[in-house]
This record gives structure tokens, C-alpha cells and sequence, in this order.
């Protein structure tokens, strides 16, 4: 393998972006965690109020604003569709890449180590989905990498009034993205690592602790003084509900096994999870800035599994670190029996691809298309058999193949939306009907904020009640949000004519509570679409 130039970094990390951005447009927002991080947005540009995100009219203050101000931004420019939702977390990404590369030049020397350490977070399974979704997981995950190097640089290579500023704005940035989550993976397990390492001690004199602190303060906490000054019980909400209560109890139901990370982890750092093992297997044989690195993986990993909420793209901010161990295990611990095992499991991804439309009706019409895609991976993992002698050979064609594949998979995905829970291709249906928007849309027991999204026009939300009203200090949101059948039953009083978006088994009882007259224009596996008349108006 030739040694990597800077040019050839700049191709790649050109060539990731696009693979990344090539299924952004079509791609269905998926109900309901993507679906809403996007109507949030949508509805910041369409309000004017950048301040205080709003979701279906009502105050949402879940999570601070910065992914929904990236998102707005991306549809400024590029429209409101699912390319310009998600364009700048595709940014976020790419240069989450770049920034462990930049780490990795910080412990290994050679240019090559260094792309490899970045390509091994660049075919990451679940790196690789949450990167082309609209979320917050990959700006945390960005602010958390690139704050990591600066903190790295402190510690390991020179120390600076330069490096504790940045890493400062970037932990503030990094705040009023998710909240304090950002020092799980960089704060504590740098005050962790004073207890076990010399190299975590006397690294940041008290200057450059008060630029850092100064920074990250004037970053971060203006939006939350804000807010907090228009909304006096906020504080108690972000301390009690979105931090102690998402730790200690299951307020938001999200309650998993305890194995529930290791199964996360294991698969979805795959294949690289293999040598991440091997790395630590052979810990006492680890140079000591690597077993520093465990502390960055280790100490949010014990957090998160003691935390009663869990969700799976919880642990992707450290998976940078987790690529530096992995990486010292391809380059230490190569083993041919390991990679033929690599390539042996990986065989089932196309295997499955190649009888997914022969076991999964929405794509049978493209079982043939499937096939020839498999086949292709097929034949690229048996090119892989004649360099698994070569860790560095046998790593690039390896994860040049978990992109290859995650990519092919990305484009099936737009043609079964609406068994997916995607409701791109209802929303453009009623757009058809009614391309003027004049048609109001009630979604009836349910929140689906795609199809708010994708007609670009806020539908009703009825009966669906979930939603936190405390700081709601006008009734304006009633428009749009409804929680009682009264409600309900004025709104059929007013419209001749309206869409209703619900379960097909409830819409004839829709008909007969509420005297309208439904017939079906777009029907889906879950909810389907029909459009309403008043029985007394027709």
C-alpha cells in the first residue's frame, strides 16, 4: 500500500462526502425522532422564532437548538426536503473524520496510520446511519472529536492558551447541542484519568482554565439565559426532567436490558469491534497513551449503563476513541484466522441482500436490482481473501466495502417508505391533490411530523396526548393541537372539506362518530391518508 498523501485525504473525505450525500434527498424522514428534529427546524423558519423551538405549535424544549439551527440553515439554502435537513449533519460527519485523523497524527507518526485510524470511524455501522439522518447524535459527535484533539494536543503534545480556548467554545457548542452530555465524553474522563495517569496531570495552568471556562460560557449559556428569562420553570424542567429523570427513572420509557449497550456496541462498531477486542485483550501490552484512551470509552460507556433511559446512538460520540484501540489492534494483533472470520461474517450482509425481495414483499419488484448488488459485494469480499495477509490492505478493502454496502442499502430504502415508517410519498400524494395547500390535514390519534414537513403546512394533531404545555402561556397552539373530542368535532364543523391521516381500523369509526364521509387516497401499512367531506355540507 503506497503512503498516503494529504491530497489523497482530501479525495477521500470528498469522495465520503458524497457517498454520505447521494441518498439525503430521497431518503424519507423516518418517524418519528427524524421526522421531528426536521418539522422543529421547519417550523423555526416558517415562525420566525429561533429562540424557542416549537414543534406542532407547542413549546419543545427536549433538546438545546444548535442541531435545529444547523437544520434550518441547511433548508435555507437547499429547501425544505430531506437533502437540506440533513446536508449539514453529512458536514458534521465528514469532518468528525477529519478530526480523528488529525488525533491520530497526534500518537502515530506515519500519514498512513493516521487515514486508517479515519477510515476505521468512516465505515463504523453506526456511524454510517446516523450520518446521513437528521439528529443530534452527529453534532455531539463532531463537537465531542474535535474538542477531543484539542484536549489531546494539551496533554500529549503542547500546551497552549490556544488549545484550552477552543476546546472551551467547542465544549460550549457542544452544550447547547445536547446538554452536559458533552462531558461525559471529554471532561470526566479527563479528571478520571488524573487518578490512574501522570500524563492527565498538571495539564492546563489556571489561565488557560479561566480562558476555557470564560468561553464556554459565553458560548454556551446566553440561549439558556434567554430562554430561562421567558420561561421561569425551565431550569427545574432541564435539571430535573431532561437530565436527573432521563439517568434514574423511565420517564420516557426507554428502559433496555442490561446487556443492552454491549449488544449495541458489538454490533454496530462492526467489523472493528473484532481487533477493538483484540486491543483489549492485549491491554498490558498497549502503549500508555492507548490505555489513557480506554478512560474516553470506558467512563461514558459505565454512565450510560447505569442511566435507566438508553438509546443506541447514545455511545457514537466515543466511537472515535474506540477507533484509535481497534486501529492498534490491526496494526499489533493482525491475524489471517481473524480477518478470514471478518470476511466470512460479513458474507451474511449480501446474502441477505440477495433473498431480501424474495422474504420482504415491498422489494420484490427489485429482487433482481438486489441481486446484482449483491453480487457485486459478493465478489469484492472474495477480492479481500488475497490481502488478508496485509493488515493494511486488508482494512482499507474492508471498509471501503461497509460503505459500499451501507450505500446500496440507502438507496433501496426511498422505495419502501411507507413500510419503514416514512411518509414522504403520502405527504407528496396530498400535495398533488391539493398543490395550493389549502386543504388543512388532521392527523387523528397520532403525530406524524413528516407529512407537517413535507407539505411545508403545520397539520392538526389530535388526541395524540403527549406533549408538555407548562410553557405555553397563550392558547395559540390550540390551532394546531387538540385534546379533546370537542375540539375534534368543531374542526369537522368547519372544514367541508380536509385530509385525515389514521389507522385504517379507526377511520370508519372516525366517519360515524364525527358524520363525515372519508374515501382512501393513499393507503400505508400503519396509517393511511383519506380525504374528508362533511356529510352535511356535501
Amino acid at each position: 500500500m503506497k503512503t498516503i498523501s494529504n491530497k489523497n485525504i482530501v479525495f477521500f473525505l470528498l469522495l465520503y462526502f458524497f457517498v454520505l450525500s447521494l441518498p439525503a434527498y430521497n431518503l424519507p424522514l423516518l418517524e418519528t425522532t427524524e421526522a421531528r428534529y426536521a418539522e422543529v427546524a421547519r417550523e423555526m423558519i416558517v415562525t420566525g422564532n429561533y429562540l424557542e423551538p416549537q414543534f406542532e405549535g407547542v413549546k419543545h424544549f427536549h433538546k438545546p437548538p444548535f442541531a435545529y439551527w444547523m437544520m434550518a440553515a441547511g433548508m435555507k439554502i437547499f429547501g425544505t426536503n430531506g437533502f437540506g435537513v440533513r446536508f449539514f449533519g453529512i458536514v458534521a460527519a465528514v469532518f468528525s473524520v477529519f478530526f480523528l485523523y488529525k488525533t491520530a497524527g497526534l500518537f502515530f507518526r506515519e500519514r498512513d496510520d493516521r487515514f486508517l485510524n479515519s477510515l476505521i470511524l468512516a465505515s463504523s455501522l453506526l456511524f454510517l446511519v446516523i450520518a446521513r439522518i437528521a439528529s443530534t447524535d452527529i453534532y455531539l459527535t463532531f463537537f465531542t472529536l474535535s474538542a477531543q484533539y484539542f484536549l489531546f494536543k494539551q496533554i500529549f503534545y503542547e500546551k497552549s492558551v490556544i488549545n484550552a480556548s477552543i476546546y472551551g467554545i467547542l465544549l460550549g457548542l457542544g452544550f447547547i447541542t445536547k446538554g452536559p452530555i458533552i462531558f461525559l465524553f471529554t471532561v470526566l474522563p479527563y479528571l478520571t484519568g488524573k487518578i490512574f495517569f501522570k500524563s492527565h496531570r498538571q495539564n492546563f495552568t489556571l489561565k488557560e482554565i479561566v480562558y476555557s471556562v470564560l468561553l464556554f460560557s459565553a458560548v454556551s449559556l446566553p440561549w439558556y439565559i434567554a430562554v430561562i428569562v421567558k420561561n421561569p420553570d425551565l431550569l427545574y424542567y432541564f435539571i430535573k426532567v431532561q437530565t436527573v429523570d432521563r439517568v434514574a427513572t423511565n420517564r420516557f420509557d426507554r428502559d433496555k436490558d442490561f446487556y443492552y449497550f454491549f449488544m449495541i456496541f458489538l454490533v454496530s462498531f462492526f467489523p472493528h469491534i473484532v481487533y477493538f477486542i483484540k486491543s483489549l485483550i492485549n491491554f498490558r501490552k498497549l502503549e500508555s497513551f492507548l490505555k489513557s484512551q480506554f478512560l474516553y470509552i470506558l467512563v461514558p460507556f459505565i454512565v450510560f449503563q447505569i442511566s435507566v433511559s438508553k438509546l443506541a446512538t447514545y455511545i457514537l460520540p466515543f466511537y472515535g476513541t474506540a477507533s484509535l484501540v481497534a486501529y492498534y489492534g490491526y496494526k499489533n494483533f493482525s491475524s489471517t484466522v481473524l480477518n478470514r472470520t471478518i470476511i466470512f461474517i460479513s458474507f451474511i450482509f449480501p446474502a441477505a441482500l440477495a433473498l431480501s425481495g424474495y422474504f420482504y414483499e415491498p422489494l420484490y419488484d427489485f429482487r433482481y436490482y438486489a441481486m446484482l448488488c449483491a453480487l457485486i459485494l459478493i465478489v469484492f469480499l472474495f477480492s479481500l481473501f488475497k490481502h488478508i495477509y496485509s493488515f493494511k490492505s486488508f482494512l482499507t478493502g474492508i471498509a471501503f466495502f461497509y460503505i459500499m454496502l451501507t450505500l446500496l442499502l440507502y438507496l433501496f430504502i426511498p422505495y419502501i417508505g411507507p413500510n419503514i415508517k416514512g411518509y414522504k410519498q403520502m405527504s407528496h400524494k396530498l400535495n398533488s391533490i391539493d398543490p395550493e395547500k389549502n386543504i388543512q390535514t388532521l392527523l387523528f390519534r397520532t403525530s406524524k411530523p413528516s407529512v407537517s414537513f413535507y407539505r411545508n403546512k403545520l397539520a392538526v394533531t389530535a388526541l395524540e396526548d403527549d406533549r408538555y404545555f407548562g410553557f405555553q402561556k397563550t392558547d395559540e397552539y390550540e390551532k394546531y393541537y387538540y385534546t379533546s373530542e370537542e375540539q375534534v368535532q368543531q374542526f369537522v364543523g368547519i372544514h367541508e372539506m380536509f385530509f385525515l391521516v389514521t389507522k385504517p381500523e379507526k377511520y370508519l369509526d372516525f366517519q360515524k362518530k364525527y358524520g363525515t364521509q372519508c374515501e382512501a387516497v393513499f393507503e400505508q401499512r400503519k396509517y393511511s391518508a383519506y380525504k374528508c367531506t362533511n356529510k352535511g355540507l356535501k
